[in-house]
């Protein structure tokens, strides 16, 4: 590079070399994509639910982006009974489940442990009816009984009674459900017990379920949100549950559910929104339990019924980690419920409300970040 002197004097009395210093300088600092050089990043694990993977793959991305680098959050997609595992078992930083640990499961764990609602999505119906058009509705009542194996075909009459409009084939249902530890899976089984009878007798609600010896050779089982995906786009004529996104993403129709109020309802933001809004007087306090608690089958006319918060798991007392990283890990989560909400919405996530977002805050900040202070 050559540079020119100003006229009447040299580059040093002007500042020039100076200011080429800093300039240098702040460019051997400053990475291509505005990461910090020199600095020791920091990374944070998770892992559990892929019911929020998507939205919290996209965080990690924004936040690495917001700290300049310094921060990386990897999150494993593993299902929410392996994500509370590794949470109480401290290998992983934070834990993600759709559903509140179980009293058991608080047991095991190696102190108190904090639910923080990061978002609320929807589990859908998704199926492969090669050449039907229309849009497939159901009720609870239907879904229970194809999963129990009573109906087993898709010209069933109660099926043709709910969509009188669509030419049902007489093919048989082959029946796809999550084979890991869910809780999407919970989310499913939480709302057919609310609404079946049988199936809460029967089958109950949990992470995981065993296929009824009705359903037979027509049930195939997949691992995550993803597999179930691809095992209903594989096979023509079949069914399954997954979370919203996954079907926006796949382009896979997904099933209109009648809902608490008897109208037939499309899981979109204005729906799931509903349910949350019409169960927020029942939500916990942040050092209260959140088993039990759900939004399954909400009241209210627009209300989907298969919605659902998803949280971030962590334990209140941090101490056990470096000090660095601990607050990096709750700094994280204080983004997540502010400023990150911003990217629920185009991923098909609805954000937390208000009130929710308080008792978050309050949450975190009772966190202890080392032994000699709490945050």
């Amino acid at each position: 590079m050559n540079l020119l002197a100003p006229s009447g004097g040299d580059l040093s009395h002007r500042g020039v070399l100076p200011i080429l210093f800093l300039v240098l300088f702040s460019s051997a600092c400053i990475g291509e994509n505005g990461e910090k050089k020199g600095e020791e990043r920091i990374v944070i694990n998770g892992a559990g639910a892929s019911f929020p993977y998507p939205l919290i793959a996209k965080w990690a991305e924004e936040y690495k982006k917001v700290s300049q680098g310094r921060v990386i959050v990897n999150y494993q997609s593993i299902g929410s009974g392996g994500g509370i595992r590794q949470m109480i078992e401290r290998s992983i930083d934070f834990g993600a489940s759709d559903v509140p640990m179980s009293p058991e499961e608080y047991t095991k764990a190696k102190g108190t442990v904090l639910h923080i609602p990061e978002a609320i999505g929807a589990v859908v119906i998704i199926y492969n009816l090669p050449g039907i058009k229309g849009r497939l509705k159901l009720d609870g009542e239907a879904i229970s009984k194809i999963y129990l194996g009573e109906i087993d075909r898709w010209d069933d009459p109660l099926l043709k009674k709910l969509n009188p409009e669509i030419d049902l084939p007489s093919e048989r249902i082959v029946v796809v459900k999550r084979a890991d530890s869910s809780g999407t899976t919970f989310i499913f089984t939480d709302y057919l017990s609310s609404v079946s009878e049988r199936w809460s007798k029967e089958i109950g609600r949990g992470k995981n379920f065993p296929f009824t010896k009705e359903i037979g050779d027509r049930g195939v089982q997949a691992k995550g949100n993803e597999g179930v995906t691809a095992a209903v786009k594989q096979n023509p004529y079949s069914i399954g549950y997954v979370e919203l996104t996954y079907a926006i993403q796949n382009k896979l129709v997904h099933a209109l559910l009648m809902n608490r109020e008897e109208n037939f309802v499309e899981a979109n933001l204005e729906t799931i929104s509903s349910a949350a809004l019409n169960s927020i007087e029942e939500l916990p306090e942040w050092n209260e339990s959140w088993y039990g608690f759900s939004i399954v089958n909400a009241p209210g006319e627009r209300s989907y019924p298969m919605s659902s918060f998803t949280y971030i798991l962590l334990y209140q007392d941090l101490s056990y980690m470096p000090e660095e990283k601990a607050k990096a890990l709750v700094d994280f989560l204080e983004w997540v419920l502010t400023e990150g909400q911003k990217y629920c919405e185009p991923l098909g996530y609805v954000p937390l409300p208000e009130e929710v977002v308080k008792r978050n805050l309050e949450a975190i900040s009772k966190v202890r970040v080392s032994e000699d202070e709490g945050r």
